[in-house]
């Protein structure tokens, strides 16, 4: 029987998360006569496993350091690889494994492939030299990957452009199983107004801090618009300050924080709310995109390449550095019934060409029986 490792060390919020959870869950169901060895960073989060051919398996904590990452991806792992007799891997991490065995390897780190964005100059020097340290070993150990998967034809130019990275697939993120299932109904009691949704945990990327300044001119304006967030202050320490932040200058009227949703609670969390307002700085596809589409709601992101590749015509575009502008765009989505309802249909034209998880998984699957 040929064993499959599926390395989701990293996966522990945001897009890898949900892609390793829907991922293993879809395996779960599937009838296979391959064998997984899958590493997660908790196997709590996964008892919904009862197939006898995944194995979960976790290394010690201290190995999910970021400062240790190389070490692992350098030695830890490829002898993980060899215990249990591996054919193939995919690796759904931010590195590439050192490794002579078969990596299938699922792109989604933003930072390898945008090395100007003004990103780097906004994080602390901890976050910057650890950023630098997975940029050097990604380049480092990119001919261990044997099929590159992109989520983006925009990845995938960039891919070649910076690293000549030849096989490369693309395979589009699908919307997360929870979505589809309805999730729990959670009453969130939000007050009355627009309500504009940021569904994100706090990365300096995310550029959450322009909330501050859109907030200030919604409340000189008197206009009964609501950001609403899903930070928890534990998240990052500029998380805290940014909620900090919102009582210094008194907009907890507005900016309205939910703290981390879980993934049942989504639907719930979108059905109460009337638009995507997403001022990212950084993605490599993001599921929050796909999510807002399947959920009928109207995207507001920023105008780059990435979001433009994903959301096409269903969204406003607007320069994230800009609040004054990012305001007008919000103004004109909910001033117009009928842009509401143009883009919503947008979306939909847009979220009926991507695959679901039953296609995407099978996409996956095949890609790795390729190298099988």
């Amino acid at each position: 029987m040929h064993k499959v490792f599926v390395n989701g060390l990293s996966a522990k919020s945001g897009g890898g998360k949900s892609i390793i959870t829907n991922y293993i869950r879809m395996l779960s169901g599937n009838m296979s006569e391959v064998s997984y060895v899958v590493l997660v960073p908790h196997k709590s989060a996964f008892q919904f496993i009862t197939k006898g051919n995944i194995k979960l398996i976790q290394i010690p904590k201290i190995w999910a350091n970021k400062l240790l990452l190389p070490f692992v991806y350098s030695f830890i792992l490829p002898r993980v690889l060899k215990k249990h007799d591996i054919d193939i891997v995919f690796n759904l991490a931010d590195i590439p494994i050192k490794t002579n065995v078969k990596q299938v390897f699922l792109f989604d780190w933003s930072y390898a492939v945008y090395p100007k964005s003004e990103v780097w100059k906004m994080m602390s020097l901890g976050d910057y030299l650890v950023k630098k340290s997975k940029l050097y070993f990604f380049k480092k150990f990119a001919k261990h990957i044997d099929i590159l998967i992109a989520q983006t034809d925009t990845m995938r130019k960039h891919l070649i452009s910076f690293y000549g990275i030849k096989n490369i697939k693309v395979v589009p993120n699908a919307v997360s199983l929870d979505n589809l299932s309805g999730g729990v109904v959670k009453n969130y009691n939000f007050p009355a107004g627009v309500k504009f949704l940021y569904l994100t945990h706090y990365y300096p990327h995310k550029n959450i801090e322009i909330f501050l300044e859109i907030a200030k001119r919604i409340k000189a304006q008197n206009l009964e618009f609501k950001l609403i967030t899903t930070l928890d202050p534990d998240q990052h320490n500029k998380a805290n300050k940014f909620l900090s932040d919102i009582k210094k200058f008194g907009l907890e009227n507005i900016i309205l924080n939910v703290g981390a949703v879980k993934m049942e609670n989504v639907p719930s969390l979108y059905k109460q709310c009337d638009a995507l307002l997403m001022p990212t700085l950084l993605e490599s596809f993001s599921g929050t995109y796909v999510e807002a589409m399947y959920h009928k709601k109207p995207i507001l992101t920023s105008k780059y390449d990435f979001a433009i590749d994903v959301c096409q015509n269903s969204a406003i575009y607007f320069d994230p550095f800009d609040a004054e502008e990012i305001l007008s765009k919000m103004k004109k989505l909910a001033d117009s019934d009928q842009v509401r309802e143009d883009m919503v249909l947008e979306g939909s034209k847009v979220l009926s060409l991507m695959p679901d998880w039953n296609e995407a998984f099978n996409i996956y699957n095949n890609i790795i029986k390729t190298l099988l």
